[in-house]
């Protein structure tokens, strides 16, 4: 049972809040209905105030910031061999829900993935990131011809922009932007909602994919609107590492 004190702490702590909003939300089991924008808008708020002294990361901006200058200077040799490793700061987890920090170097990116019967709230909590967002499209699995390719499917491409720490948090939801990719075009920081977490046992195991350029799709590529794509599963990147670090900005207590 949380008493008035633990409230009044949780109140009075931002990265608290963000894990008091989506407690809110995820821990209803079962939910409802499915989450929709509306339901997450306490946890987009939430996350809108967060800063990254909040989250003990004031030194490792700036530290990326003179880092990303040193690469300018750099050939691409020598930046392969500069470059750190993806870095996850654990924040809080239950059965519910999980929040975290991932720290994506200057030219890497957390490949295309999904999150099947998965929320995710998302803010840049400093540098730029490009943010690509697919809908998967099975209506187009009648009206198109049947890919030839194993382990495809159709996708609409519904975002594809550069955000970063002055633009407001993204979700993506379990039918809408589910599939994305995070490529930094700065060095930059992530703070990840998600709820419920993945659970193979309950049918939710993430799966990456790779978007077919269309030229490999023949007479079919031609006909494939804009933002339509084909998207094929596959392994990760044998490059693709992401490495835990501590946590040392604002505590969360635990129930």
């Amino acid at each position: 049972m949380r008493t008035a004190q633990t409230a009044m702490a949780a109140s009075n702590s931002p990265v608290a809040d963000v894990v008091e909003a989506a407690r809110g939300i995820f821990s209803k089991r079962p939910p409802p209905h499915k989450i929709t924008e509306k339901d997450v808008e306490g946890i987009l708020t939430s996350l809108e105030r967060i800063t990254v002294a909040q989250v003990g990361l004031t030194k490792k901006a700036g530290e990326e910031r003179c880092r990303t200058e040193r690469l300018l200077r750099m050939s691409p040799q020598e930046q392969r061999k500069s470059r750190p490793p993806i870095t996850y700061h654990h924040i809080y987890e239950c059965r519910d829900f999980t929040v975290g920090i991932f720290c994506i170097p200057e030219n890497c990116d957390i490949p295309i993935h999904n999150h099947p019967d998965m929320t995710v709230c998302s803010k840049v909590l400093y540098g730029k990131v490009h943010l690509e967002a697919y809908d998967k499209a099975p209506d187009l699995e009648s009206s198109m011809q049947a890919l030839e390719a194993p382990d495809t499917l159709y996708a609409r491409k519904v975002r594809d922009e550069i955000i970063s720490e002055g633009d407001g948090p993204v979700a993506c939801f379990s039918e809408k932007a589910n599939i994305h990719r995070f490529y930094a075009e700065e060095s930059c920081a992530i703070l990840d909602v998600l709820g419920p977490p993945y659970d193979s046992g309950e049918g939710r195991e993430i799966a990456y994919y790779r978007e077919i350029a269309l030229g490999e799709l023949g007479g079919l590529g031609k006909r494939l609107g804009n933002n339509v794509v084909v998207l094929q599963e596959v392994s990760p990147p044998n490059d693709f590492v992401v490495e835990g670090r501590p946590y040392t900005g604002e505590q969360v207590g635990e129930d």
